[in-house]
C-alpha cells in the first residue's frame, strides 16, 4: 500500500513539475514574440520617421495643418 501511494505521490509531482515547466516555456515564447512584435512596431516607426525626414520641407503646408489642427479640423 505505501509503495503505491509512493509511486502516485511520484507521478502527481512529475506531472506538476511538467506542468510548471510547460507554463514557463509557454511564458517565455509569448514574452519573446511581444518583444519581436514591439521591435516590429519600433522599426515600422522608424522607418516613417524617415520618410517623412526625406520629403522636402513644406513650410506654408506644415502651417497650414497646423492652423486647421487648431480649428478641430483633420
Amino acid at each position: 500500500m505505501l509503495s503505491k501511494l509512493k509511486t502516485f505521490a511520484a507521478l502527481l509531482g512529475a506531472f506538476f513539475i511538467a506542468l510548471g515547466v510547460a507554463f514557463l516555456k509557454g511564458r517565455r515564447a509569448g514574452i519573446e514574440h511581444l518583444e519581436a512584435e514591439q521591435q516590429r512596431n519600433r522599426d515600422a516607426l522608424q522607418q516613417h520617421y524617415d520618410e517623412i525626414d526625406s520629403r522636402p520641407l513644406d513650410p506654408e503646408r506644415a502651417y497650414e495643418r497646423l492652423r486647421d489642427r487648431a480649428k478641430g479640423r483633420r
